[in-house]
């Protein structure tokens, strides 16, 4: 029997976005976000509070830099490297700072980056409005290779899968408990989809809202309940079009619960009403 990936538990601890406009997207996410600002090399800043961390820096508009996933030890990081390693895949060193020496990174089949570490630092206190980075998702015009990726190489567990005649149009896959820390959706191309701060509660929703329509940026979806996930949320978009979401009551799946699959509708991406439907 093939022994299980390492990886279970690990959760996205941060996030690389590049832009052909690094000041504007680092100035919008400091004041949304209302967390401090620093640079951490040459032309890349760093936006961070106590569970959400996100690097902006120069490069192409509306892809993923990279996402940097957490292991909580050492040896399992190591054992999970053995185990990549030994599937053939290229492993290299991470790009990423704010990981301890011992990370890696690797792509996966759409060319995104992904990168494998323990945190540098420890995260302490809490984040005002509370908001922590829990999950990304992808575009692909090639979603059941870069979901089968997920799945049979790395070790990410399938919670959800949208179908229509064509086959799968999106997968949702768990790397811990909460129903997904990364999804892919079928689009004619390959981007960044948008990415997620978990809240602690409905309430939370209501007062980023109202924090936001102060800023005068406006609800560009929901607020909403997915059924892949149970959870609510709206969304926004940021300078370069990126969506960003704000998520409360996230479902959480045991690893040995198996997926269940949705119809392609509107209703299976918002319970509530109408859906962002990519395809």
């Amino acid at each position: 029997m093939t022994p299980a990936s390492p990886l279970w538990p690990a959760r996205l601890h941060h996030l690389h976005l590049t832009t052909e406009q690094p000041a504007g997207l680092l100035e919008f996410y400091r004041t949304v976000l209302g967390n401090e600002a620093r640079e951490v090399s040459g032309g890349t800043w760093l936006v961070a509070g106590a569970e959400r961390r996100l690097l902006v820096g120069p490069g192409p508009a509306n892809r993923l830099g990279y996402a940097g996933f957490a292991l909580d030890e050492a040896a399992r990081l190591e054992a999970l490297r053995d185990y990549l390693s030994a599937k053939g895949l290229d492993l290299r060193p991470s790009p990423s700072p704010l990981f301890s020496d011992g990370a890696f990174a690797l792509s996966d089949p759409d060319g995104n980056t992904l990168a494998f570490g323990t945190p540098a630092e420890a995260a302490s206190g809490g984040d005002e409005p509370p908001g922590r980075l829990q999950h990304v998702v992808v575009a692909s015009d090639n979603v059941e290779a870069v979901s089968d990726f997920y799945e049979k190489v790395l070790g990410f567990v399938l919670s959800d899968t949208v179908l229509d005649d064509e086959g799968v149009t999106a997968s949702f896959l768990r790397s811990d408990e909460e129903h997904h820390s990364f999804a892919v959706f079928r689009a004619p191309g390959k981007r960044l989809d948008h990415f997620a701060f978990e809240t602690t509660c409905w309430n939370d929703i209501r007062d980023w809202a109202d924090r936001l329509g102060s800023m005068r940026i406006a609800l560009g979806w929901g607020p909403g309940r997915h059924g892949p996930g149970n959870n609510l949320f709206f969304m926004i978009n940021d300078p370069d079009g990126n969506a960003l979401e704000f998520s409360a009551e996230i479902e959480h799946m045991p690893r040995q619960r198996p997926a269940r699959e949705w119809p392609h509708e509107a209703h299976t991406l918002n319970l509530w009403g109408e859906a962002w439907m990519r395809s």
